[in-house]
């Protein structure tokens, strides 16, 4: 969720954004060569992460009903990253299908 209205959904190279109180689609944001979105991770109201099959992991920012790119960091595994939390310290962990975990 980015707020209590709107709802995330990964899928290949894109990502939909969804309003949860009418179920209409808000707007499709496309990732252009980004691989298929195997991970989100919120930060808080205003960043999220989005973990990729290209071991990649992607910062935006998230606008009213918009993902504006920050930065990426490339070949963070050795395999698809699956799975991305914020710990409660504030540090991002990370999971590959290469069975790794990584803190960030």
């Amino acid at each position: 969720m980015i707020n209590k209205d709107l709802l995330l959904i990964p899928a290949e190279n894109r990502i939909s954004i969804i309003n949860v109180n009418n179920y209409n689609k808000v707007r499709i944001i496309d990732l252009n060569e980004s691989g298929w979105i195997c991970g989100i991770c919120i930060l808080n109201k205003d960043i999220m992460l989005t973990g990729d099959w290209n071991e990649i992991i992607n910062q935006w920012k998230i606008e009213e009903d918009y993902l504006k790119f920050i930065s990426q960091k490339e070949k963070v595994h050795n395999d698809d990253i699956t799975y991305l939390i914020k710990l409660k310290d504030g540090h991002i962990a990370s999971s590959s299908r290469d069975k790794t975990i990584k803190i960030w």
